[in-house]
Protein backbone atom coordinates (compact mmCIF):
# COMPACT_ATOMS: atom_id res chain seq x y z
CA UNK A 1 0.00 0.00 0.00
CA UNK A 2 2.58 2.37 1.01
CA UNK A 3 4.23 1.44 -2.32
CA UNK A 4 1.47 2.38 -4.27
CA UNK A 5 0.73 5.83 -2.19
CA UNK A 6 4.88 6.64 -3.36
CA UNK A 7 4.31 5.99 -6.95
CA UNK A 8 1.20 8.58 -6.36
CA UNK A 9 3.23 10.83 -4.82
CA UNK A 10 6.28 10.19 -7.62
CA UNK A 11 3.84 10.79 -10.32
CA UNK A 12 2.35 13.31 -8.79
CA UNK A 13 5.61 15.42 -8.32
CA UNK A 14 7.12 14.17 -11.86
CA UNK A 15 4.15 16.23 -13.61
CA UNK A 16 1.91 13.21 -14.71
CA UNK A 17 -1.46 13.49 -14.52
CA UNK A 18 -3.12 9.87 -14.58
CA UNK A 19 -6.92 9.71 -15.03
CA UNK A 20 -7.96 12.98 -14.00
CA UNK A 21 -8.93 15.07 -17.01
CA UNK A 22 -9.08 17.99 -15.17
CA UNK A 23 -4.85 17.80 -14.70
CA UNK A 24 -4.28 16.57 -17.52
CA UNK A 25 -5.37 19.62 -18.80
CA UNK A 26 -3.81 21.42 -16.48
CA UNK A 27 -0.22 19.81 -17.24
CA UNK A 28 -0.86 20.07 -20.90
CA UNK A 29 -1.51 24.22 -20.30
CA UNK A 30 1.28 24.74 -18.38
CA UNK A 31 3.85 22.39 -21.05
CA UNK A 32 2.02 24.93 -23.67
CA UNK A 33 2.60 28.39 -21.93
CA UNK A 34 6.34 27.10 -21.09
CA UNK A 35 6.93 26.42 -24.59
CA UNK A 36 5.32 29.65 -25.85
CA UNK A 37 7.89 31.44 -23.97
CA UNK A 38 10.46 29.29 -25.46
CA UNK A 39 9.14 30.09 -28.89
CA UNK A 40 9.40 34.00 -27.85
CA UNK A 41 12.90 33.98 -26.67
CA UNK A 42 13.41 32.21 -29.99
CA UNK A 43 11.87 34.59 -32.13
CA UNK A 44 13.71 37.72 -30.45
CA UNK A 45 17.34 38.40 -32.26
CA UNK A 46 19.68 37.04 -29.83
CA UNK A 47 18.06 35.84 -26.82
CA UNK A 48 18.53 32.48 -27.15
CA UNK A 49 21.22 29.99 -28.67
CA UNK A 50 19.74 27.27 -31.15
CA UNK A 51 21.25 24.83 -29.06
CA UNK A 52 19.17 25.61 -25.96
CA UNK A 53 15.89 25.93 -28.03
CA UNK A 54 16.50 22.62 -29.64
CA UNK A 55 17.15 20.84 -26.32
CA UNK A 56 14.20 22.60 -24.35
CA UNK A 57 12.01 22.16 -27.20
CA UNK A 58 13.28 18.31 -27.19
CA UNK A 59 12.71 17.60 -23.21
CA UNK A 60 9.17 19.76 -23.42
CA UNK A 61 8.28 16.94 -26.27
CA UNK A 62 9.24 14.15 -23.54
CA UNK A 63 7.34 16.15 -20.95
CA UNK A 64 4.21 16.67 -23.42
CA UNK A 65 4.57 12.48 -24.59
CA UNK A 66 4.26 11.28 -20.63
CA UNK A 67 0.71 13.38 -20.33
CA UNK A 68 -0.37 12.85 -24.09
CA UNK A 69 0.33 8.64 -23.09
CA UNK A 70 -2.81 8.99 -20.20
CA UNK A 71 -5.47 11.80 -22.48
CA UNK A 72 -8.87 9.88 -23.24
CA UNK A 73 -10.77 12.96 -23.85
CA UNK A 74 -10.22 13.75 -27.76
CA UNK A 75 -10.23 17.81 -27.66
CA UNK A 76 -7.72 17.82 -24.96
CA UNK A 77 -5.80 15.01 -27.45
CA UNK A 78 -6.05 17.50 -30.18
CA UNK A 79 -4.55 20.69 -28.27
CA UNK A 80 -1.63 18.13 -27.39
CA UNK A 81 -1.52 17.00 -30.62
CA UNK A 82 -0.99 21.15 -31.25
CA UNK A 83 1.07 21.54 -28.81
CA UNK A 84 3.78 18.42 -30.12
CA UNK A 85 3.74 20.13 -33.43
CA UNK A 86 4.73 23.42 -32.51
CA UNK A 87 7.48 22.09 -30.23
CA UNK A 88 8.90 19.25 -33.03
CA UNK A 89 8.66 22.62 -35.31
CA UNK A 90 10.71 24.64 -32.48
CA UNK A 91 13.39 21.42 -32.65
CA UNK A 92 13.23 21.16 -35.98
CA UNK A 93 14.37 24.89 -36.55
CA UNK A 94 15.33 26.90 -33.54
CA UNK A 95 16.91 29.27 -36.03
CA UNK A 96 13.83 30.76 -37.89
CA UNK A 97 12.55 33.92 -35.80
CA UNK A 98 9.40 33.98 -38.38
CA UNK A 99 8.42 30.51 -37.53
CA UNK A 100 9.23 30.91 -33.56
CA UNK A 101 6.51 34.09 -33.55
CA UNK A 102 4.17 31.91 -35.06
CA UNK A 103 4.48 28.95 -32.76
CA UNK A 104 4.75 31.57 -29.94
CA UNK A 105 0.96 32.49 -31.02
CA UNK A 106 -0.38 28.80 -31.77
CA UNK A 107 1.42 27.75 -28.31
CA UNK A 108 -0.61 30.75 -26.09
CA UNK A 109 -3.85 29.76 -28.41
CA UNK A 110 -3.35 25.78 -27.19
CA UNK A 111 -2.47 26.83 -23.42
CA UNK A 112 -5.98 29.10 -23.55
CA UNK A 113 -7.83 26.00 -25.20
CA UNK A 114 -6.16 23.76 -22.55
CA UNK A 115 -7.26 26.01 -19.97
CA UNK A 116 -10.86 26.22 -21.11
CA UNK A 117 -10.94 22.25 -20.41
CA UNK A 118 -9.33 21.94 -17.11
CA UNK A 119 -11.97 23.87 -15.71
Amino acid sequence: MWLSALLALACTLGGCAPGDPAKQAEAIRSIAAEAALLAHDAGEEGSSTETFVREHAEALERKLDEVRSVVDDQRLASVAADVAGQLARLAESPGDQRAAKTSERELERAARRAEELAK
